[in-house]
Order: C-alpha cells, then sequence, then structure tokens
C-alpha cells in the first residue's frame, strides 16, 4: 500500500506541475453542464500528465476522470467506479478559481477497490502542499501526521462549503442550510471553491466541518479516505455511509458530525 501511496502522490504533483506552468496560458475555456461550470485545456492537460504518470507504474490500471477527452488523449482506458480497482482523478478541482487567478485550485487523485477509496492525495497548487492518506497508513500533509481535531460545538466551529452549479432548487437549499448554521450561530463560514481542499482543511484541523450538495465522486474520493484516516466521520448528506453514489458530503470530527446533520436534516424536512 505505501507504494501506491507513493504512486498517487507522484501522479497528483505531474498534474500540478502542469497548473503551475499553465496559470498565464491556461488555453481554451469552455462551457460544461452550464454558463458557470467551465473547462480550461490546462485542466486536460493536468489529466494526460496524472494518467501518464499511473500508466507508467500500472499499465493495466482503469480510469474514471472528469475531463473525458483525457481518455484518448493519455491512452487512458475507461473504468467505473464498481472496478475491483480503478483511478478516480480530478485534475483541476476549483477551474473557477483558477481562471480567475484566485489561489486554490487542486489535483485530486484516488484509488479505490470495489467503490471504496484505499488511497488517495490532493495536491493544493498555489499553496505548494499535498495531503495524503491510504488504507491503515494515517492522513499526512507533506509527509507530517495530520489528525482531525476541531470544535466539538456548532457554536465554536469555523465550517467549509461551496456553491453549487445548478443555481436552482439545490442553491435554494444550499442558501436555507447556510443560513440556518450562521443563525446557530456558528464562529465562521469559509468557501474557497475546491472541495478536494475542503476536506483537507477538515482533516488537518483547519476547519472544524465540511459540507455540500451536488458533488461528483472525483470531487470528494481522494479527501474521504484522507479524512478517514486523520479520525473524521464522513458521510452523504444524508447522514448514510459514504459512497461513490453519494451526491453531497458532510465530513466533521464525530461529535460535531451529529449536530451538523441534525441541522441539514431540518432543511430537509423544511422543504
Amino acid at each position: 500500500m505505501r507504494d501506491l501511496l507513493n504512486l498517487t502522490i507522484n501522479a497528483a504533483h505531474a498534474g500540478a506541475e502542469v497548473l503551475t506552468r499553465r496559470v498565464n496560458d491556461m488555453g481554451e475555456v469552455r462551457m460544461k453542464s452550464t454558463q458557470v461550470d467551465v473547462v480550461t485545456d490546462a485542466d486536460v492537460a493536468s489529466g494526460v500528465a496524472v494518467a501518464q504518470a499511473i500508466l507508467a507504474k500500472l499499465p493495466t490500471a482503469r480510469f474514471v476522470i472528469e475531463e473525458e477527452e483525457v481518455h484518448e488523449l493519455a491512452g487512458a482506458p475507461r473504468g467505473t467506479l464498481s472496478d475491483e480497482e480503478v483511478w478516480v482523478i480530478d485534475p483541476l478541482d476549483g477551474t473557477t478559481s483558477f481562471l480567475h487567478g484566485f489561489p486554490c485550485y487542486s489535483v485530486s487523485v484516488a484509488l479505490l477497490r470495489h467503490g471504496v477509496p484505499v488511497a488517495g492525495a490532493v495536491h493544493n497548487v498555489p499553496a505548494d502542499e499535498t495531503i495524503a492518506a491510504a488504507a491503515d497508513l494515517g492522513a499526512t500533509r507533506d509527509g507530517a501526521p495530520v489528525h482531525c481535531e476541531g470544535a466539538a460545538s456548532l457554536t465554536e466551529a469555523m465550517l467549509m462549503s461551496g456553491f453549487p452549479y445548478d443555481r436552482g432548487a439545490t442553491l435554494d437549499r444550499q442558501l436555507a442550510t447556510l443560513a440556518a448554521f450562521m443563525r446557530v450561530p456558528i464562529h465562521g463560514m469559509r468557501r474557497d471553491g475546491s472541495a478536494a481542499v475542503d476536506c483537507t482543511h477538515v482533516a488537518c484541523g483547519r476547519a472544524d466541518g465540511f459540507w455540500e450538495y451536488n458533488l461528483q465522486p472525483w470531487d470528494t474520493a481522494a479527501g474521504v479516505i484522507i479524512l478517514r484516516e486523520a479520525g473524521a466521520m464522513v458521510t452523504d448528506i444524508n447522514g448514510e455511509p459514504w459512497s461513490t453514489d453519494a451526491t453531497g458530503i458532510i465530513a466533521a470530527n464525530p461529535a460535531l458530525h451529529v449536530q451538523m446533520l441534525d441541522v441539514i436534516r431540518r432543511i430537509a424536512t423544511d422543504e
């Protein structure tokens, strides 16, 4: 497992090197699902670098990659989230931040076995730091152990979240949830545009809890194993164990997680 963890970290670094080179040369900017969901040529180039770094060591590796064209360009075979073993990659989590020059975006790489993350790395590119973990090996930031340590009460907590590309009902739910947390009141709220980085902030104790609706497995798979190995409780938005079918996430230390889930469930009941 140690070798696989090192490969995960090295692959994330390969993607990060591309993004660092292309920060002022991101190439064509295209829209995906909506006018606010964008992809750049730099996203794709990062994905190619990540996949090729893995294939150089594991020629039979299979992949689920956010940017579909990476599969052809990197010669990376398509896998499924239920495969015996599959690499799940977000080559640029935080494209909007990257596009605007806001200093928080990341490369997220995870290895899943039968749908369960067993190794993961998130490289926060502007901060030049890597948070990584593998099953039973603990979580680290640039090689030093990290632990999920934070407030045990919402009234002492700083939380993190994000806002959906869907600016309809999902946004309404998110705004209602945000208002409910702010009225607890929590200490504060932060939003930096990369769900993968948000997961690592909780794992490292920089934030106390994180929730978000409408996420994809490549947004959270690496973060999930990092959070678990750091001692956090991680579930889907309904409080069920996280799986690749999850469309949202709640992560915090166990005491705080219960309180966050209670707020989110009250919002769901009110809808």
